[in-house]
């Protein structure tokens, strides 16, 4: 067989063109020929030469591999992946360490991580469009409107999808070093924007705490209560809760002071649950999440959100040069924890704890790779990057795996 490589191909086309018309002619169609065969039988550029008798690796192999390797490249201790499609789990594996010190603790497939701003997603977005669909609150409307406690300047043009886009002028600021408590949230009430509104996009979790607090006023509920009547127990989630937790076995340590604390500050020491972090779960129970997204709105008969809101909320609400980005979700196509086989119609989110979760409408699938990136200690830097980075490598081995 002809291994076909661009030095040779100059070499027959010097030998073909060199030797006057009537050769140059002959020779010219020879060459073309023999690139038509070479073209058939070389292997793409860049691409791994693999022996036809080789035997081809089960997904969970190979899925295991990619998640072994970021392990034993150290980015962390221990992870939980769960690849699934509407009505069927593909894969759920657990690897490596849960707990590094005091002692070890192997990793579950049933740990229960801190979700950190993943939080932001599966449950303030999702409960703000449950009022939506009840007629309590607009994608659209002022914020003052939603909550006239606000008393910060420069306010009135900011409207609630401005919140969930990041997109209102708020930077993120952090308030728990002035206050903790409920003086520490009624210090975030008298905030003002610093750009624009609608000018720049700033990722700030001070936007999904207003909004969690917009849920509470018109559902005349606290969060945490909203959210497990409305989302989680009618979806079977029944290992997610807000924290803190009583530490056990299955809780997976965090940067937090002490297992089963929540890692995010202002979420700690807000002393009740809020809208940017503090959720825990079970790759098992996002699972039932996102096969609710799948279902757009809708798992079996359990509807939690009506198609249309679903929609507004898993849609791009951004124009370039700012990030796409929907109600509270990530659309980004740059985002360093995305599995880059995703359609362009996937949306995800985060979590600073090393969770990432993705759902893809277009190919009906979803993905979820949980780490406990930040025990022993605290990471951040270059490093927290590649750790990103490393989420969405394991996301595209598992989607590859399943001929996504």
């Amino acid at each position: 067989m002809l291994n076909f490589t661009p030095n040779l191909a100059g070499r027959m086309f010097v030998a073909a063109c060199g030797h006057g018309a009537r050769a140059n002619r002959r020779g010219l169609l020879s060459f073309l020929l023999l690139v038509l065969v070479g073209a058939a039988v070389a292997p793409a550029r860049g691409e791994e030469k693999v022996p036809a008798d080789a035997p081809v690796r089960p997904p969970a192999e190979r899925i295991a591999r990619a998640v072994e390797q970021e392990i034993e490249a150290g980015l962390f201790p221990g992870s939980v992946v769960l690849v699934g499609r509407p009505g069927k789990v593909l894969y759920h594996g657990a690897f490596g360490r849960a707990q590094v010190v005091p002692e070890e603790v192997a990793m579950r497939a049933d740990s229960i991580f801190g979700l950190a701003s993943v939080t932001k997603v599966v449950a303030t977005a999702t409960a703000f469009g449950i009022c939506v669909d009840e007629g309590l609150l607009d994608f659209e409307m002022p914020i003052r409107d939603a909550l006239p406690e606000l008393r910060g300047r420069g306010i009135e043009t900011i409207a609630v999808r401005h919140l969930a886009t990041h997109t209102s002028g708020f930077d993120n600021v952090k308030y728990h070093d002035r206050a903790q408590g409920e003086e520490m949230l009624d210090l975030m009430l008298g905030a003002s924007p610093r750009w624009a509104v609608g000018s720049r996009y700033c990722y700030s979790c001070l936007n999904m705490i207003l909004l969690g607090r917009m849920v509470e006023r018109a559902s005349r509920k606290p969060l945490d209560v909203f959210c497990r009547e409305r989302i989680f127990e009618p979806l079977g989630m029944h290992d997610t809760a807000f924290g803190p937790l009583e530490p056990s076995p299955r809780v997976v340590p965090s940067g937090a002071p002490a297992l089963g604390q929540i890692e995010d500050d202002q979420a700690r020491l807000a002393g009740r649950p809020v809208g940017n972090a503090g959720l825990f779960s079970t790759a098992s129970d996002l699972g039932r999440f996102c096969q609710m997204m799948l279902g757009q709105g809708r798992l079996g008969n359990t509807v939690v959100l009506s198609r249309s809101t679903h929609g507004k909320i898993t849609h791009n609400l951004l124009a370039p040069p700012l990030p796409a980005r929907g109600f509270g979700w990530d659309m980004d196509q740059d985002a360093p924890h995305r599995p880059g086989r995703l359609s362009p119609s996937a949306y995800g989110h985060s979590g600073h704890t090393g969770q990432s979760v993705w759902i893809d409408p277009k190919n009906q699938v979803y993905v979820i790779v949980l780490t406990n990136r930040n025990h022993p200690k605290m990471v951040g830097g270059e490093r927290m990057r590649e750790q990103y980075r490393a989420r969405g490598r394991i996301g595209d081995a598992a989607l590859e795996a399943f001929g996504y």
